[in-house]
């Protein structure tokens, strides 16, 4: 699909997957959970010439953690994909299986926000240093260094 796409026409094709909305002139957000992402996306490519990647980004706004999938084509539109997940242990199912790109994405978005992409075998660090302590994700709002820690091999110290 070559030919600009429009909110009615983005919404007729994916609203099985949730709600869309324009968000600016170039731009049209879909809301989706994460059992419907590998779905979502397909659509997307097929239906509404969605194929390339342009980022996966992730957003803390205190309740939930919030993935949100940037695609656009030929098109110039930009189609943002997004889902909330929980705090407690977030998970969503791999998309470099369709998207090889999104396999860096999700590396760097499991070491800074510790979202886990299920399927995705190389979630090794990539952002922080190897020795960076296990369960602590510096882009989460809740996330305060602990006392006496090694973060980079920097020491913290509280007064």
């Amino acid at each position: 699909m070559t030919g600009p796409l429009t909110l009615d026409m983005v919404a007729g094709k994916m609203k099985e997957f949730g709600n869309s909305e324009l968000v600016r002139k170039n731009r049209i957000r879909i809301t989706t959970t994460p059992d419907k992402v590998h779905d979502t996306i397909k659509t997307a490519q097929a239906m509404l010439g969605c194929d390339r990647l342009i980022t996966i980004s992730a957003v803390d706004n205190t309740r939930t953690l919030e993935l949100i999938y940037h695609l656009t084509g030929p098109h110039r539109m930009v189609l943002s994909i997004a889902i909330e997940l929980t705090r407690d242990q977030p998970a969503i199912p791999t998309t470099s299986d369709i998207l090889p790109p999104a396999a860096i994405y999700e590396r760097q978005i499991h070491d800074l926000f510790g979202i886990t992409f299920t399927g995705n075998t190389n979630l090794n660090r990539i952002m922080l240093n190897e020795d960076w302590p296990a369960n602590e994700f510096p882009l989460r709002k809740d996330w305060k260094p602990g006392p006496d820690t090694f973060y980079g091999g920097i020491k913290v110290e509280r007064t």
